[in-house]
């Protein structure tokens, strides 16, 4: 069978009309040249009788490529370009499509705003928590020194008597104060996360970022979340804080799931979106 690809030659660069490129059988390859212009006719003697008529030369038909329309930029095999005869299709990619938004047109927060966002929220909420638990802070603090004091000490003199640690911190008595503040910190979490949720839509982080919480595909939303959804997404937020691993997945989920929600986003049927 025979090949209906144009034979090896030069031809017309379908990227420059100066210039002629070479055709390898297949594929356009990188070399160009000049484009050869075809030799004119010698003009005719002054005197008819002077010389004997002489025949023009014919200029020899050029051959032309398939009528195909071609790119107009880029050598070798042009990207984006309908495959000429007998070559392979050239991979196809896909366009990028639009930014991540909810049903109503409004873009949703990115995952690297809501983790500042967070960072500054959570020494806020540590700093009240720390200045209302404060008796709770100064048992910590001077318990955790008589500790390591101790420790130090029996290192020192050679004392090499293992001691557990829950045993440890229940003999210096970092169990009560440990516990008590921990209790302090999710009432002050749960509290800041509801009431700034429910009268300004975000948190004072949020605010800082240019995010805010919305119902679920409601970006256009002008009101803040009613009591219930922030309530619920509050809540989760809270417990799920409890357990430092849990809390770590649950704030990457977003980087995964299709409305970049968290597990207290769906509790309380919310997202984070763009605010400016």
């Amino acid at each position: 069978m025979t090949s209906s690809n144009p034979p090896m030659d030069w031809y017309p660069d379908p990227a420059d009309a100066t210039r002629e490129r070479y055709w390898d059988g297949e594929r356009w390859t990188h070399n160009t040249r000049p484009a050869q212009v075809a030799p004119m006719a010698p003009a005719p003697p002054a005197d008819p009788w002077a010389a004997a008529p002489t025949q023009a030369p014919v200029a020899m038909p050029q051959q032309r490529m398939p009528q195909q329309q071609m790119p107009q930029q880029g050598y070798g095999p042009y990207q984006g370009a309908a495959p000429m005869p007998g070559q392979p299709a050239q991979p196809w990619q896909a366009p990028a499509g639009p930014a991540a938004q909810t049903a109503d047109g409004v873009p949703l927060s990115g995952w690297g705003r809501r983790a500042v966002a967070w960072i500054i929220d959570s020494f806020l909420i540590s700093a009240v928590s720390a200045l209302l638990g404060w008796n709770f802070v100064s048992r910590l603090w001077h318990g955790s020194q008589q500790m390591m004091q101790d420790i130090i000490a029996e290192a020192q003199s050679g004392n090499t008597t293992q001691v557990s640690g829950p045993e440890m911190v229940e003999r210096y008595g970092l169990t009560g104060p440990s516990q008590g503040l921990q209790l302090i910190s999710f009432a002050v979490t749960l509290a800041y996360l509801l009431l700034l949720w429910r009268f300004l839509g975000a948190t004072l982080g949020q605010k800082l970022l240019g995010i805010r919480v919305v119902p679920v595909d409601e970006g256009r939303a002008p009101r803040p979340l009613a009591w219930g959804r922030a309530l619920a997404r509050a809540g989760m937020f809270s417990m799920l804080s409890l357990i430092p691993l849990v809390a770590l997945v649950n704030y990457l989920l977003p980087l995964w799931t299709k409305k970049r929600q968290t597990l207290h986003d769906m509790a309380g049927r919310t997202q984070v979106v763009r605010s400016r």
